[in-house]
């Protein structure tokens, strides 16, 4: 095993924000994505469509919004 893959590792997978709303389109409709970036559905379909790409403010609403919902995910138990 190479010395670099010993102890921790820490992997992050990263897209880009047309990528990520192709890639889940069918599970995030633009309307849950719009209550949990507060970016309304309209800008949001121009990032998926590719007419425009969003400024870094606007990727950084996108994840915080996303990490926002993955921490109230984990905490839910049945």
């Amino acid at each position: 095993m190479p010395e670099l893959l010993k102890g921790d590792v820490e992997i992050v997978f990263s897209m880009d924000v047309l990528s990520f709303l192709e890639y889940y389109a069918g599970i995030l409709s633009k309307s849950g994505l719009q209550r949990i970036t507060g970016i309304n559905q309209k800008q949001l379909g121009h990032y998926a469509s590719g007419l425009s790409k969003p400024r870094p403010k606007q990727k950084a609403r996108i994840e915080a919004g996303l990490h926002r919902l993955g921490e109230e995910l984990l905490s839910i138990r049945f």
